[in-house]
């Protein structure tokens, strides 16, 4: 058995294989698990291959259950890029479960924020990670060139990052491989930077690059925040929702200030994607307002 693991968008051929498809499981029309259970509990003797979205464990456990220790189970999780699947879920057309243009794109979204890859304890002799499409072209030729007696390698393969959740820009900040981000943007909430950005974001809309020695400060008397823990937290302008920015950004000024000075050892920061945010710009220009510490909060612009 071959339980598929992706988000709507990503499907494969499965010839030979009698598949499983709970797009098309309801005679023809999109059906439910406990008929994609019951269809691949009626194939025995036969290779199934269970093409559901199965995004987390608890979707698959049922399927991994439902045959005995003598039937291999394998994982087949296809980790491609989110601009890839939203790309084709637009793109596509008349295709299987009627999800596609825009409405398509808005579920694969939040398919892929709930996305937990597979792992070996979850009872599966094999787990193959596809991370774009020369991968899944590489799995479906494997399975599609298996005889009813071959058996694949066990292990787990193909996966090239150790938390497919998680981008590498946000592990290095919190990994702390370069304490104070150097190779990346970095902006402080201080009121001399405030004023030697304006010139420059007036003319270009772009934020000062430049890569300074990490900051020490003391909290009562030598206590450094080099190695401060650190809680960083994304800007609402990465968020799905739309926001009153002007009030939005008075909260969290607010907030930070109500808390940074009860953190002791620790500081906060505010992470943004884009480089002309506007909640950045206001958040920042309303810290230095308040005075707020820039070594205990500062700002960002990082991979979350």
């Amino acid at each position: 058995m071959v339980i598929l693991v992706g988000a709507t968008v990503m499907r494969v051929s499965t010839h030979p294989w009698l598949r499983i498809c709970q797009d098309t499981i309801g005679n023809g029309k999109a059906g439910t698990k406990n008929q994609c259970l019951t269809g691949a509990a009626s194939a025995e003797g036969k290779s199934v291959f269970i093409d559901r979205c199965n995004l987390d464990r608890e979707q698959r456990a049922d399927f991994v259950k439902l045959v005995g220790p003598e039937v291999e189970k394998h994982a087949v999780a296809l980790d491609l890029p989110a601009k890839l699947c939203i790309s084709r879920s637009v793109k596509r057309t008349g295709r299987e479960g009627n999800l596609q243009g825009g409405k398509a794109a808005a579920v694969v979204n939040r398919m892929l924020q709930k996305k937990e890859l597979p792992k070996l304890n979850e009872g599966y002799a094999r787990i193959t990670v596809c991370q774009d499409e020369k991968d899944v072209q590489a799995a479906i030729n494997t399975y599609s060139a298996l005889g009813a007696s071959d058996k694949l390698p066990p292990g787990f393969f193909g996966q090239k990052n150790s938390d497919a959740k998680v981008q590498l820009g946000i592990m290095k900040f919190l990994q702390k491989k370069d304490p104070l981000g150097c190779s990346d943007t970095v902006t402080n909430v201080s009121p001399e930077n405030i004023r030697s950005h304006a010139t420059k974001e007036k003319d270009s809309n772009q934020v000062l690059e430049r890569c300074e020695e990490p900051e020490k400060a003391s909290v009562g008397s030598s206590i450094s925040l080099e190695n401060a823990p650190t809680l960083a937290f994304p800007s609402i302008s990465i968020a799905d929702f739309h926001f009153n920015l002007d009030k939005a950004s008075d909260i969290i000024v607010e907030k930070v200030e109500e808390y940074v000075n009860k953190l002791g050892n620790a500081r906060l920061v505010m992470v943004d994607l884009s480089q002309n945010s506007k909640i950045l710009s206001l958040v920042r220009a309303k810290a230095a307002e308040m005075n707020i510490d820039s070594k205990k909060f500062s700002l960002r612009l990082r991979g979350i």
